[in-house]
């Protein structure tokens, strides 16, 4: 099978999709301007990837470094073996003792993913799909990936992105503290932690402290008003998305604040707080309260019209409402495919994809709060939006035909 297009005219989830039913073993390059992407399946699972910007292996030395996990001296020495065996540098590493099989097994998996995962957040390029009967990768220290993990996570993950992005635009952010360390209180496993970008949650224990999970508490110990994004997630061990999802969250919290970028506090923000500072708080919260009263009563006259616009434009406005409601309905029709991808069947609700963890709640309704026609055909699957009186909103309808193969 021989595979090559635009990711515009065949998405990256339909690609991986369509190499994991398949069952397909070989290498898909993803290319763009910027840089260009492998990654190597094998039987349909994902077991390699690679990247023409920073290559795998140099990635995975520094991360290790920077974890503290090796020394710069015993990663030369490594390197410097590598070029007289060109063996694999995670061999070398391990069959030295100087890191962990462990160790290795968790940065190669973390590294791997954050490669794949990255090409997901690409609005164009190519791809190309290369078969072949064998490929080579460290079948000791990593654990394949199944497609349709790949294909959940990524749509997870391109969902959340924009979310991230608005609170941390950049890697060279720092964020420093605002919560005593001893105010923290451990506890709570997975189920604790945030569910989406943004929907972060306060615990509160016996002692009214404030409860993390392992890993929230993991990344807020390492922040300290002078690492950047990108140094957190360097020295965490953990994923690009993850720990930004983290760092999203206990900034929602108000555990953590903006510092500034790189090394120096931005001078805006010290300004700022000096202003707010030489201001006294009731007048502050007057003010805040008097322009709050006054939007509300605005929103209950036309709770739908966005306060001050005028008249001639509420039609761009209606439009752009259509636009974002479409959005998510196509969230949620490749929310279904996944969902039957893992499943093997169609959910009957679309509140089953929540609990599945494949899409937020807030994605079941358009943004007045109509929930979204959702009917299971006999060939596949039909979704809409309603109006106020359940009729179908023009343009509105997704209508899918599924293969009988998978019902």
């Amino acid at each position: 099978m021989a595979l090559e297009g635009t990711i515009k005219d065949f998405g990256l989830p339909d690609i991986f999709q369509l190499i994991g039913l398949q069952r397909k073993t070989g290498n898909l390059t993803l290319s763009n301007e910027k840089e260009s992407v492998t990654v190597t399946f094998e039987n349909g699972m994902v077991v390699m990837a690679d990247s023409s910007s920073k290559r795998l292996e140099d990635r995975l030395g520094n991360v290790l470094v920077k974890q503290g996990k090796l020394g710069k001296e015993r990663l030369e020495e490594a390197l410097d073996t590598q070029k007289q065996t060109l063996q694999r540098l995670g061999h070398i590493l391990s069959t030295n003792s100087y890191i962990t099989g462990k160790d290795l097994r968790d940065a190669l998996q973390v590294q791997v993913s954050q490669i794949v995962f990255k090409v997901f957040r690409w609005r164009d390029g190519n791809y190309n799909f290369a078969p072949a009967d064998t490929v080579d990768y460290d079948r000791e220290n990593f654990t394949p990936m199944s497609a349709d993990f790949i294909l959940m996570e990524g749509i997870r993950m391109v969902d959340e992105w924009p979310i991230i992005e608005k609170k941390i635009p950049s890697m060279d952010m720092v964020f420093r503290p605002v919560v005593d360390a001893a105010m923290i209180e451990l506890g709570g496993g997975p189920d604790d932690s945030i569910g989406s970008a943004g929907e972060g949650k306060r615990v509160a224990g016996a002692s009214n402290k404030i409860r993390l999970t392992v890993e929230e508490e993991r990344i807020y110990r390492k922040v300290d008003g002078v690492r950047t994004v990108q140094a957190l997630i360097d020295a965490s061990g953990a994923g690009e998305f993850e720990v930004c999802r983290i760092l999203l969250d206990l900034l929602n919290r108000n555990i953590v604040a903006p510092g500034g970028r790189g090394t120096t506090p931005e001078a805006d923000d010290e300004e700022g707080e000096t202003l707010v500072s030489s201001t006294p708080g009731y007048v502050v919260v007057a003010l805040v309260l008097l322009l709050s009263a006054a939007g509300v009563y605005a929103q209950l006259r036309s709770p739908f019209e966005v306060t001050g616009l005028a008249p001639w434009l509420q039609g761009a406005y209606s439009r752009l409402l259509g636009g974002v409601d479409l959005a998510r309905l196509q969230r949620l029709d490749r929310s279904l495919q996944a969902f039957r991808l893992m499943k093997g069947t169609l959910p009957r609700r679309l509140e089953e994809l929540v609990s599945a963890g494949l899409v937020d709640g807030s994605y079941l309704s358009d943004l007045r709060s109509r929930p979204f026609h959702y009917e299971v055909t006999a060939t596949g699957y039909l979704l809409s939006a309603v109006d106020d009186r359940g009729k179908t909103q023009p343009g509105s309808v997704i209508e899918r035909t599924l293969s009988p193969e998978r019902p």
